[in-house]
């Protein structure tokens, strides 16, 4: 089936983030509404930022307050002694300046088309993922529009082309509105859109270039085109942005990145674009496949919802196959090599102040973004992640000197780094402007996850070594000197802690301790496998266990802070139902909660149980991943719906409110979780499966060790699968099959032959 999202009627171009269709390059976004007159095109460069050093900002520090660290010691003496008033007191010091920037909108392209009177026919806007492509189509007055539009990383453009089946029956204005302060100007066949941002004079240029068969012509803040059959416009924009500290410049002025851009797009022409284009992209998004029993529908995607809302089969099946492709298309389109990370949106933002600066959120957002880049099998999508993280080392060796005294010097090179709830392009690592969610001290390590992960599911030792490693490295000897040991509660622990985003300051939160505990693990064998840093690998050996992060409370509920049980804990910034459900990170997206650890595992499930299942569209992602691990198919997959149903826009984006994209990327995570697992040192077929899945298959799904897999089931049984490596190896493999009538586990060890495939016996 077709993974294509479509509607029969225009969006409504005020409201962006539900009905807009969204392309992307990493580089770029475009998101478009398909109006038959007038079309609104918002148009977005990741790197477009307020904010940063600048002759606005000749003291620009990273958010950092001086010598915080004084402070931090005090907090951690008055929690140790139990005064919990004096630490309220504290807490505002442990904080950054809040002169943080924003991600900003490049521009919006106001569309009029010249059409004859009357309602058009046939209409349809659609997003074809398969391809990624976007298209427009109706008919009008006897003739046939049509309007397309593919973003290409190869060629680092956006291309549109706008055509009629009639000979000059094509005509429009283009004009750019919500600017910033610019020169508009044409350039003979392209129009040119270049300046600064008045916040912190970041230097911007835009280009679209004009192929046509009409008569071009340029007017105030655009163009026209008429008495044409076809045009086709190639965009593009960069900035001066580079990630590089302290200045974040690269003095290229952005113009010479952009007209060769333009000018070699416009010389291989449309077809010759969307091959390349295509080529590329269907290099990743077309190694997996996912099939859901074999109703389907085929539906308007507002129709869609509604009709997967009232329970029909055919539609939950064919939404739920299109948002797990959806969030693989959209990491593809929002994250490649050589741009920034995806963000909160990804790449796609409407607003100079977009809902929380649409930043770089590191509690869970950010770290959600990328849960699917390996097993839904996009590793590609990850090196701007690294990169980033790379990116942040210089100014959070700063922070670290700050607030936690910990000093990077000549005699100490890359002695740590660390950041906080937010980050920003620009070497933002300071903790946010109030304590009570802008402190994280864990959240690096959980990032680390990410990144270690790479290697986990590719096996790619040179790029561990080279790009990974160091990163991890500079971060454990961070934690190795911040932990502390606490003589009531007998372990080494962080402090002050907090989790997000809800609840008091205390000595060691669950959150803290299993991130910096599973980092630990996670160095030890990277160091191992490197064979590097003997002597920081006994450090870490002999505090590991010291940790102890997990323990179960009166109620039979893995606890969230460890003070929870004593009669003076303060309770009055808990929240019983909380989104955030931070002290199961052990569960998902670690490895310490599992199946060889029943008291643990059985007091996560009764936490969750306890959280409930009603939250926001991240958390309700997040906790499809949660209870994958558990293997609770059925519960799985009743958050799932619970997501789709409540927290679904008609065209598919997820909100929070308001629309936040690692819903999204979680859900296609959690699917894949439903269906392969490898966290616990074997495979896992169907781990998770729904009975509303009984029948199905999947292709080219990833696991641990650098295998892949595909496999096809019947009533919840696997009836045919083959393993696929291109290192090779030996795995021990787990999966469900019908043996004398019954459903068993087969439990078997295969060897894989390097770039060949095994078939596992079913019966």
């Amino acid at each position: 089936m077709r993974n294509v999202i479509y509607f029969c009627s225009e969006g409504d171009a005020s409201l962006w983030e539900q009905q807009c269709l969204p392309i992307g390059n990493g580089y770029m976004g475009a998101s478009m509404f398909g109006g038959v007159r007038k079309e609104r095109v918002v148009l977005n460069e990741k790197s477009l930022w307020a904010g940063g050093p600048c002759d606005n900002r000749p003291d620009y520090y990273g958010g950092n307050k001086r010598d915080r660290y004084k402070y931090v010691k005090e907090v951690q003496e008055q929690l140790a002694a139990g005064n919990n008033a004096r630490v309220t007191e504290l807490l505002p010091e442990l904080t950054g300046d809040g002169d943080f920037g924003t991600y900003l909108l490049l521009c919006d392209a106001d569309i009029s088309f010249d059409l004859p009177d009357g309602e058009p026919l046939d209409y349809r806007r659609e997003l074809d993922i398969d391809n990624s492509l976007y298209k427009c189509t109706f008919s009008l007055g006897g003739v046939n529009y049509s309007r397309e539009a593919f973003a290409s990383y190869p060629a680092r453009v956006i291309a549109f082309r706008f055509s009629a089946d009639k000979a000059g029956a094509l005509g429009f204005t283009l004009t750019l509105t919500k600017t910033h302060p610019a020169r508009i100007y044409s350039d003979g066949s392209t129009l040119v859109y270049s300046g600064a941002v008045a916040d912190n004079g970041m230097r911007f240029d835009a280009r679209f270039g004009v192929t046509t068969d009409g008569k071009l012509a340029a007017t105030e803040g655009g163009f026209t085109v008429s008495g044409a059959r076809e045009a086709v416009i190639y965009f593009a924009a960069a900035t001066d942005y580079a990630m590089k500290y302290p200045t974040y410049r690269s003095g290229i002025d952005p113009a010479e990145v952009t007209a060769p851009l333009v000018s070699n797009a416009a010389e291989k022409g449309w077809d010759a674009l969307y091959k390349e284009h295509y080529e590329d992209y269907s290099a990743i998004f077309g190694r997996v496949s996912f099939e859901i029993n074999n109703d389907v529908a085929d539906l308007p995607a507002d129709r869609l919802l509604g009709q997967y809302r009232s329970g029909d089969r055919a539609a939950m099946n064919t939404l739920e196959r299109l948002y797990f492709q959806y969030g693989r298309y959209l990491l593809i389109s929002s994250s490649r090599e050589g741009a920034l990370p995806a963000n909160l949106q990804g790449v796609w933002n409407e607003s100079n102040c977009p809902p929380w600066c649409c930043d770089y959120h590191i509690n869970v957002n950010l770290q959600m973004n990328y849960w699917g880049a390996y097993n839904t099998n996009m590793a590609e999508t990850v090196p701007p992640l690294v990169d980033f993280l790379d990116s942040l080392r210089e100014p959070g060796r700063v922070t670290a000197r700050e607030y936690y005294n910990i000093i990077t010097d000549e005699n100490h090179p890359e002695n740590g780094w660390t950041a906080h709830t937010q980050c920003s392009p620009f070497g933002w690592t300071a903790p946010g402007w109030d304590f009570y969610w802008g402190w994280s001290t864990a959240a690096v390590a959980w990032l680390m996850q990410n990144i270690w992960e790479y290697y986990e599911f590719t096996g790619d030792i040179d790029y561990l070594r080279e790009k990974i490693y160091p990163i991890m490295r500079e971060s454990v000897r961070f934690y190795t000197q911040w932990l502390i040991y606490d003589e009531k509660q007998g372990r080494l622990v962080s402090s002050p802690t907090y989790s997000p985003e809800h609840g008091p300051a205390t000595i060691g939160n669950t959150y803290e301790q299993s991130l910096i505990e599973q980092l630990f693990i996670d160095f030890l064998t990277a160091s191992e496998t490197l064979g590097e840093d003997e002597g920081l690998r006994e450090k870490v050996s002999i505090m590991l266990p010291a940790l102890r992060p997990y323990h179960v409370g009166k109620t039979g509920l893995l606890k969230e802070w460890f003070e929870e049980d004593e009669p003076d804990f303060d309770r009055s910034k808990i929240q019983k139902n909380h989104r955030h459900i931070s002290h199961l990170m052990g569960l998902y997206p670690g490895k310490q909660i599992n199946s060889a650890r029943p008291e643990l595992m059985n007091a996560a499930i009764a936490t969750m149980n306890d959280r409930g299942d009603e939250s926001t569209g991240w958390a309700r992602a997040y906790k499809v991943n949660l209870w994958s691990r558990t293997g609770d198919g059925n519960r799985t997959y009743k958050l799932l719906r619970g997501l789709l149903e409540s927290c679904t826009f008609v065209n598919l984006w997820d909100f929070h409110p308001p629309f936040q994209i690692d819903g999204n990327f979680g859900a296609s995570a959690g699917m894949a979780e439903m269906l392969i697992q490898s966290h616990e040192g074997h495979i896992r077929l169907l781990p998770a499966l729904p009975d509303e899945w009984a029948d199905g298959s999947f292709s080219g799904l990833c696991a641990r060790g650098g295998f892949t897999a595909d496999v096809r089931w019947e009533n919840g049984c696997v009836v045919s699968a083959e393993l696929f490596s291109e290192k090779g190896g030996a795995c021990r493999v787990v999966y469900p099959v019908m043996r004398g009538g019954e459903r068993v586990l087969a439990d078997i060890t295969v060897a894989v032959e390097a770039g060949c495939g095994v078939e596992l016996p079913v019966v």
